[in-house]
């Protein structure tokens, strides 16, 4: 655990270099292993080759004349010049001919021969064979034996076996000379290779080092930003998207800023009234009722304030803290029928001298995805702001219709109408127009809050207004089970 924690806080560049360093390793070992098996293959063959040699040799020279020879032959010298056996038997096993190196012993070449039997007369007896019959280890060493047999005929008709034992110790002894060398040659390229890798990276994160230096410069806050323009095209981007990312901070603190001040501002007001209040029937109030019945109900109605302003700071950080909020089955034609049916009751109730018509075009399977309560929240604030906005005798309409893979919502009003340079600004925190501001109605998170739960719901929300012509507020929800592919 303790090497596993060493490793997660290594530097990129000791990362790279142990990482490069042990792919060369990697790779010189796989080039050595294949160098080796090629080379090991090949003075094989060559092995082979000469033994097929010496076995043409011997058989050109004639079975029954090498039996006739002695062992004093130039043969003996050649098996021990090459630590080989050359062996001559009869069908019964009989040695006729036989000489073999100082390394070999009478026993070991009768342990050789008995694990090499006679091949079976037949088209294949002539053929040669090949074997590896023993291997032994004795106070030189290692011993392995290569065998090549071969069926013989004789003059007066019978049949014989004559075999070459052959030692493979200089091929492996020369396998592993050639191994150490490699292996050597192998270890001095990787020390380079480590050397020269360091160097390398050390050069290529100059710049990166130059830029990281930059950022830990650069004062949060404050309007810095690294301007370094010789840097490689990746680091150059990367320098675009960290003065991007502190482009956003400041946005988002200059956002966070206003938003503490417009709610500070907005507590303060109910509070200095509640205070207010409070003071005066701690000093006349307590037996005058014309005192403190008003003092009393002014401090009922700032509290109700506080509490609805509570309550929407409340939703719009709930609403900040998730990507997209339930569905469940959403809301037919039926739901949608009772919804608007309901809120135009209230509104009448409200502003009987209003106009109000409400229609919903759904199709059979067509559902809105979105929760009732929320739609109902969001249109309630709409209504609202509709009935607030329009003169006597005026009219709102509140209709939904299926297009598509969507549904659009509409709150459409011949009210007032919204300024032009407001119309930009009415779904900010805690804005509100000049009119909104004299007359003292809510604190600008209504509109705020309808945008953060239409969005969350994959929506999108958007006003058309004109002074003195009305405003239109049109939402556009997906409907359900085509949301994602309404998104992408």
């Amino acid at each position: 655990m303790r090497w596993l924690n060493r490793s997660r806080r290594r530097s990129i560049e000791g990362t790279l270099l142990i990482w490069s360093t042990a792919w060369c390793a990697v790779v010189l070992l796989v080039f050595t292993t294949l160098f080796m098996v090629s080379y090991q293959a090949t003075s094989l063959i060559g092995q082979k080759r000469v033994m097929e040699l010496e076995m043409a040799t011997l058989l050109g020279q004639g079975a029954d004349r090498l039996a006739e020879e002695a062992v004093t032959t130039t043969w003996d010298r050649y098996a021990a010049a090459t630590d080989s056996v050359i062996r001559l038997t009869d069908a019964e096993g009989n040695v006729l001919f036989q000489i073999m190196g100082p390394v070999f012993t009478g026993t070991v070449v009768d342990e050789i021969a008995s694990r090499v039997p006679m091949p079976a007369q037949g088209q294949d007896f002539t053929k040669p064979h090949w074997s590896y019959p023993y291997a032994w280890r004795d106070e030189n060493g290692y011993h392995r034996v290569l065998a090549l047999t071969e069926g013989v005929r004789f003059e007066n008709g019978s049949f014989g076996q004559l075999s070459i034992f052959t030692l493979l110790d200089p091929l492996r002894q020369a396998a592993l000379h050639m191994l150490t060398v490699f292996f050597v040659l192998d270890a001095a390229v990787i020390a380079l290779f480590g050397v020269g890798m360091r160097l390398l990276i050390e050069r290529g994160f100059r710049p990166l080092a130059r830029l990281m230096a930059g950022i830990q410069q650069v004062e949060w806050r404050r309007a810095g930003r690294l301007s370094f323009s010789d840097l490689p095209p990746e680091l150059m981007s990367l320098q675009e998207s960290v003065n991007q990312m502190l482009d956003r901070i400041d946005v988002a603190m200059d956002e966070q800023r206003r938003f503490v001040a417009d709610a500070s501002h907005e507590l303060r007001t109910p509070l200095a009234i509640i205070a207010g209040h409070a003071n005066l029937l701690r000093r006349w109030g307590r037996d005058n009722p014309r005192v403190w019945e008003p003092a009393v109900r002014n401090i009922v109605l700032e509290v109700g304030r506080l509490q609805r302003l509570v309550d929407e700071l409340l939703a719009l950080s709930n609403l900040d803290q998730v990507d997209e909020l339930p569905v469940g089955g959403g809301m037919g034609q039926a739901e949608m029928d009772e919804m608007f049916a309901r809120l135009r009751d209230d509104a009448l109730m409200l502003r009987p001298d209003l106009e109000m018509e409400v229609s919903v075009h759904l199709t059979s399977g067509g559902r809105v995805a979105i929760q009732p309560d929320r739609l109902r929240q969001v249109l309630v604030g709409l209504v609202d702001n509709a009935m607030r906005h329009t003169p006597q005798g005026g009219w709102i309409r509140l209709m939904a219709r299926e297009e598509s893979t969507t549904a659009r919502i509409t709150i459409s009003d011949n009210g007032d109408g919204i300024p032009e340079d407001v119309l930009p600004h009415i779904f900010e925190r805690f804005y509100r127009g000049e009119a909104a501001r004299r007359e003292g109605q809510g604190a600008g998170l209504g509109l705020a809050i309808s945008k953060q739960v239409v969005e969350r719901y994959g929506g999108q929300i958007y006003v058309r207004s004109a002074v003195g012509k009305g405003t239109t507020v049109v939402m556009v929800l997906p409907l359900v089970g085509r949301r994602r592919t309404s998104e992408g």
